[in-house]
């Protein structure tokens, strides 16, 4: 049962962390102004890049 509960947890931590990065953006984006801008802009980008990097990395088949 412990394992099952280990791998859970690897599978959903990025995912997670992307998704927690991307609120934190949108927040910030909301609320802040000049250099928080910028940072909303890196912290919600990071999704698109993430999806893109992958696609990019995977071999075709």
């Amino acid at each position: 049962m412990k394992r099952s509960v280990r791998r859970l947890r690897t599978i959903f931590a990025v995912p997670a962390a992307i998704g927690a990065a991307s609120l934190l953006g949108l927040f910030i984006g909301l609320t802040g102004d000049g250099l928080g801008d910028l940072v909303a802009w890196l912290l919600v980008g990071l999704a698109p890049f993430t999806i893109a990097a992958v696609l990019l990395r995977r071999s075709p088949n």
